[in-house]
């Protein structure tokens, strides 16, 4: 239930094997090509059309991506902006505090949120994850440690048409690079991605040759493949049911999240 607009972290499995990581942690995405397209059969008048119209549809759906996009964008860098600002007050009194006569013992401590690739992150590394809540309208990871929110995420979840289960789940395996037996992408002699969209018995074109997607850090709710795990975010629902989280937070969280937490997914 993985989508396959992230053509290396995307999948549904149902059982394949863990496997390394790359030591140079690289999961960085390929550039992406259409599908190579078939011999156009003539058209009626009515077919054009119908085709002109789907155009239509699809122009006017593409704008409405583009301005989520612009308005996701500019609400990052109002939350950049305004984490600076607190940064630079911090740092003010962390100065006034080092003078010379401070009493001793009376020093403040200041903890600096880092934003990226969260959206804040306050977690302690050493201390287990004991809930994890996903607002699939939200489009948002919570963590918690104990009662304490610890982090807050960007996630993208599935689409319309396979959407993430919502529910109450727990972690019931985990795998540090999990390969899927349903969606991949054929790819050429050099490893470079031609074609994103493939699935188990698609026949590749003559050159290529199908790989299944990777999903580094992958932490299983369900049985017929939906988790969580690092891969692409778009900016908005996009996957085939699994939740996609920035590929270092996926990283940073999977040592804490021990089998059988819970987890909440929500609308």
């Amino acid at each position: 239930m993985e989508s396959s607009n992230d053509p290396l972290f995307e999948n549904n499995d149902n059982g394949s094997s863990p496997q390394e990581v790359n030591t140079q942690g690289n999961f960085d995405n390929e550039s992406l090509t259409e599908n190579i397209p078939a011999a156009s059969p003539v058209l009626t008048e009515e077919e054009k059309k119908a085709l002109k119209q789907k155009e239509k549809e699809e122009k006017k759906r593409l704008k409405k991506l583009e301005k989520e996009e612009k308005k996701r964008k500019e609400e990052e860098e109002k939350k950049k902006k305004e984490q600076e600002k607190l940064e630079k007050k911090q740092n003010l009194s962390s100065s006034v505090n080092n003078s010379a006569d401070k009493k001793p013992g009376t020093e403040r401590v200041y903890i600096i949120h880092r934003i990226l690739p969260a959206i804040w992150w306050n977690i302690n590394p050493s201390e287990k994850v004991t809930k994890l809540e996903i607002n699939i309208s939200e489009q948002k990871l919570y963590v918690y440690q104990g009662g304490r929110l610890a982090a807050i995420s960007p996630i993208c979840s599935g689409t319309k048409d396979h959407p993430t289960p919502l529910g109450r789940f727990n972690v019931i395996n985990k795998e540090i690079l999990h390969r899927s037996n349903k969606y991949g992408c054929f790819v050429d002699s050099k490893g470079k991605i031609i074609y994103a969209n493939a699935t188990v018995g698609m026949i590749p074109p003559a050159g290529l040759h199908y790989e299944p997607a990777d999903m580094p850090f992958f932490l299983r709710l369900t049985d017929d493949g939906v988790g969580l795990h690092g891969g692409y975010l778009p900016g908005y629902a996009a996957s085939h049911g699994c939740v996609r989280l920035p590929k270092s937070f996926a990283q940073d969280l999977y040592p804490l999240v021990p089998l059988g937490t819970p987890v909440v997914v929500k609308d």
